[in-house]
């Protein structure tokens, strides 16, 4: 995502294997739809300018553990909604916390945000970046939980944000992509060869592809990302929620 300290620790684990390219603009067709992810770093932003640059989706961070609230959260959904943004949102996961009580932060405080419901919101992220220290074991254990507590009160499964490496070696490379598509965080011009092999058959839903992008309406640099329009997923409303 966007707050210096974290990343940091993404950059860790995508330079240990990958040759970045930030700031670059992988060549895509005529099938993606392009995308940003955004937190308080940015601070406030013009949701119209946004839309008007050929920005279709958003993600807004929310919660990160249990006690801290975004504070643009609010402002963020609704400026997406007013301008024809999809909206999403996402929760920075702590494993060191328990998983129940952060996906009760998580939820709630999106519910809150969008009127009491989360209609028309992409499928909630969990963002998965770190360990707190935590063995792969508890790591794969607390994300199971986590996600099966959003899908029993969203009624959808997780979007899973992560990369390659933190998948492999802070979750134990399982298997199971649990039913959630992946958010993929790969700074290359190919993102395929870093796909996490529980997604290795469906590829990725959402690929952000650098942390270096420029977008009208926005200050400074923002995460720039692409839905692959009619790959995995029809289209983007098919990971909305009803």
């Amino acid at each position: 995502m966007v707050e210096y300290g974290r990343r940091f620790v993404r950059l860790l684990g995508l330079l240990a294997g990958l040759v970045a390219s930030l700031g670059t603009v992988p060549e895509v067709t005529a099938g993606y739809l392009y995308g940003v992810d955004v937190s308080s770093y940015q601070g406030s932003i013009n949701w119209s300018a946004v839309r008007n640059a050929g920005i279709s989706f958003a993600f807004t961070k929310a919660t990160e553990g249990t006690g801290y609230l975004d504070r643009y959260l609010n402002a963020n959904i609704a400026g997406m909604k007013r301008y024809g943004v999809i909206p999403g949102a996402y929760h920075f996961a702590h494993p060191s916390i328990d998983p129940t009580a952060q996906a009760n932060y998580f939820t709630n405080a999106v519910k809150n945000a969008n009127g009491g419901n989360f209609h028309g919101l992409l499928q909630l992220v969990l963002d998965l970046e770190v360990s707190d220290g935590r063995s792969a074991s508890q790591v794969w254990s607390w994300t199971q939980t986590f996600c099966a507590r959003v899908q029993a009160i969203t009624g959808r499964p997780c979007i899973i944000y992560t990369y390659y490496y933190f998948w492999v070696d802070n979750v134990g490379n399982p298997s199971s992509n649990l039913n959630c598509p992946l958010w993929l965080a790969a700074y290359v011009s190919n993102p395929t060869p870093y796909i996490p092999r529980p997604w290795s058959g469906v590829g990725w839903a959402f690929w952000q592809y650098t942390d270096k992008g420029s977008v009208s309406g926005i200050s400074g640099y923002v995460d720039r990302d692409y839905f692959k329009n009619g790959g995995s997923y029809p289209n983007i409303n098919a990971l909305r929620i009803p």
